[in-house]
């Protein structure tokens, strides 16, 4: 059992935690309001909906960079990518689902996680955002991707 795969499967758990105890506590209202102008124009509801599909989605490239595969290919487009993917998800499901999905697959991957071998998490993959890197590096990311957002809403709401 690797020590860095049970704190980086601790960091997801809690930070997930987190995450789900601020959408949770959002009005309707704010759920709705809009958070990005620019590029995709996304509401709050959108942003749930792509932290569940990144869930997913970065979930099955880590388990395939985990078990040797390279990740994603080198031509992948992130946004062409986000603005299907996330798209689609959000108009399929409302916020209560949503939090119920995320759930359910941060569970699957703080499982996982903290299955990883210290040769796992030393193996490199193509990662959609950060490239070439340690899967490590790619599980650290999961959070640190999704707390940049919430500051952007909290932002956008003016949120303490």
């Amino acid at each position: 059992m690797s020590a860095l795969a049970h704190e980086l499967a601790d960091a997801l758990h809690s930070e997930g935690e987190k995450t789900l105890a601020f959408f949770k506590e959002l009005t309707p209202p704010q759920m709705q309001a809009q958070i990005y102008d620019d590029g995709l124009a996304w509401t709050t509801h959108d942003l749930l909906a792509h932290f569940v599909e990144v869930e997913g989605s970065i979930g099955r490239v880590m388990r395939s960079v985990s078990e040797g595969g390279e990740g994603v290919a080198a031509d992948f487009n992130i946004n062409r990518w986000n603005e299907k993917n996330t798209t689609e998800m959000s108009q399929q499901h409302d916020d209560a689902a949503l939090l119920a999905e995320f759930a359910a697959r941060r569970a699957a991957n703080v499982e996982w996680a903290r299955s990883l071998s210290d040769e796992a998490l030393e193996r490199r993959g193509r990662h959609p955002a950060l490239g070439e890197t340690e899967l490590k590096h790619m599980i650290k990311l999961m959070y640190i991707h999704l707390l940049g957002h919430q500051r952007d809403i909290k932002r956008k709401l003016q949120l303490p």
